[in-house]
């Protein structure tokens, strides 16, 4: 793939259209199904394969702005619907009930089932039947989620949380990207280093600097810029967009995600430079793309705006 691809937000033109297929995929040893929605190149080949995690209260649909840009440069993409911490959160009566439920899902049960979702997924990829040749032909995946669906990829990238089990890194794995990232209950557990110490894989972190929840004051915008801050070097990049809320990271806010929190749904000004920046990363990390590579480091700080901030190490 032509790393003029990941010079404009859309390419030379406008991405390629992609076809979707929505399916659900039962995991009898623990009697849960989960909702995919798949998104498929106009290609024989995908350029890879990139899998993603919703935040609270979202679904299949999360993400769905980032995933067809993606798909439409040529990734191939599953989008997991995690029950318990998807859109049946939002059937609450008022913005109080919502919020409590919210925090009651956050919680490190959770969290690990959400983790062994995407497991489970990954397991299934490359089995005969499972999914279409397109994907079950992928040999590279890069991992992505929007806030608590970010926590989730985090952990399959190797962080180390006291409350959560650690597995070795799927070999396939190539590529993490993080939208609002976080580190909760940062003062638990042997501290920092030693949980994001462990994650060699290339890290994208995009956040915003009023990224602090939607409406529930349980994290800082500040908070989101820790992962990045104590992984070790090689291949990690922090992006943090002056004024960036965190449903503009969403890639698809439900009107009801934006009325309960009353954040303003307009398509964020900095739309464009997190296409190309998130685009050039997958191209430059999955598809092994060295002029995509140069291209983060030499020309996206060019197109940022004077009040963002873009990091590498």
């Amino acid at each position: 793939m032509s790393a003029e691809a990941a010079r404009t937000p859309f390419g030379p033109q406008a991405p390629v259209p992609c076809r979707t297929h929505l399916t659900d995929i039962h995991d009898s040893r623990r009697g849960r199904s989960l909702p995919l929605k798949l998104y498929l190149p106009d290609q024989p080949a995908p350029a890879g394969l990139i899998l993603f995690s919703h935040g609270l209260g979202g679904s299949r649909e999360g993400g769905s702005d980032w995933l067809s840009h993606w798909a439409g440069l040529g990734f191939a993409a599953i989008a997991v619907q995690h029950p318990g911490s998807d859109t049946r959160l939002l059937h609450k009566q008022s913005p109080l009930a919502l919020r409590k439920a919210f925090r009651e899902a956050m919680n490190p049960e959770e969290l690990a089932r959400r983790a062994d979702d995407l497991r489970f997924v990954l397991g299934r990829i490359g089995r005969k039947g499972s999914f279409p040749e397109a994907i079950n032909g992928v040999s590279r995946i890069g991992l992505c989620g929007h806030s608590f669906g970010a926590v989730t990829v985090q952990l399959l990238a190797g962080e180390r949380r006291p409350d959560q089990r650690t597995e070795p890194v799927d070999p396939r794995v190539g590529a993490v990207l993080a939208l609002s990232p976080s580190a909760r209950r940062a003062d638990h557990g042997p501290g920092l280093g030693h949980r994001f110490g462990q994650v060699q894989l290339p890290f994208f972190s995009i956040t915003g600097s009023r990224d602090d929840g939607m409406g529930l004051s349980d994290i800082t915008a500040e908070n989101r810029e820790l992962p990045f801050r104590h992984m070790p070097p090689g291949d990690k990049y922090l992006l943090v967009f002056a004024a960036g809320t965190h449903l503009d990271f969403a890639g698809q806010a439900s009107a009801m995600e934006g009325s309960m929190f009353h954040i303003r749904r307009k398509v964020p000004v900095f739309r464009d430079n997190l296409l190309a920046a998130s685009s050039a990363f997958w191209q430059a990390h999955l598809a092994d793309d060295a002029d995509a590579r140069r291209w983060l480091t030499t020309t996206l700080p060019g197109r940022l705006r004077p009040e963002d901030r873009f990091e590498t190490k």
